[in-house]
C-alpha cells in the first residue's frame, strides 16, 4: 500500500512539475538568475514584440500590429513594422525604439524575473518603452516609476 501511494505521488508531483514548466515557457516566465534572451520571443518564433510595431508606440502613442512585409532583424529576432518609414527609422537606431528590457514586462524584471508583455500595456518614459503583462501591473510599476526603473536596470544587468 505504502509503495503504490509512494508511486501516485512520484506521478502527480512530475505532473505538476509538468504544467509548471510548460505554463512558465508559455508566459516566458523565468528568474533573471537562470539568464534570459535579449529579445522576448515566443517559443517557437523569432518574433519581437509579439509582432507590434515598436516605432507606432512613439509616432502613433498606441500599439500598432506590424506586417510581414515590413520586417528587419535585430538583435537575434524579427521586428515587424506598420510601415516601410517606421521600419527604416528603427533599422536605422534600433536602440531608440527597441522596448527597454527586452520586451519582457518591465515590472516582472522589476521583481527579478522575466514576463511576457501584452503590446497594449506600454508607457513611454523619458523617450523609453517599457512594455507590461496587462494594465494592473503597469498601474502598479507606475506608482514608484522612478524607483522600478533603477531596481530593473540594476535587475537587468
Amino acid at each position: 500500500m505504502k509503495k503504490r501511494t509512494l508511486k501516485i505521488l512520484g506521478i502527480v508531483l512530475v505532473l505538476l512539475l509538468g504544467i509548471v514548466f510548460t505554463f512558465a515557457k508559455i508566459k516566458r516566465v523565468t528568474p533573471l538568475a537562470w539568464g534570459h534572451k535579449m529579445v522576448n520571443r515566443p517559443m517557437f518564433s523569432n518574433e519581437a514584440v509579439n509582432g507590434y510595431d515598436p516605432v507606432a508606440y512613439f509616432t502613433e502613442g498606441k500599439a500598432v500590429p506590424g506586417l510581414e512585409a515590413f520586417s528587419g532583424h535585430w538583435g537575434n529576432a524579427e521586428w515587424k513594422f506598420s510601415s516601410e518609414e517606421n521600419a527604416a527609422l528603427f533599422l536605422e537606431d534600433p536602440e531608440k525604439y527597441a522596448p527597454q528590457f527586452g520586451g519582457f514586462c518591465a515590472f516582472a524584471i522589476s521583481k527579478g524575473f522575466t514576463a511576457n508583455s501584452d503590446p497594449g500595456a506600454f508607457e513611454i518614459v523619458d523617450g523609453k518603452l517599457y512594455l507590461f503583462a496587462d494594465g494592473g501591473v503597469k498601474s502598479d510599476w507606475n506608482a514608484n516609476q522612478e524607483e522600478n526603473i533603477r531596481i530593473c536596470e540594476a535587475n537587468w544587468e
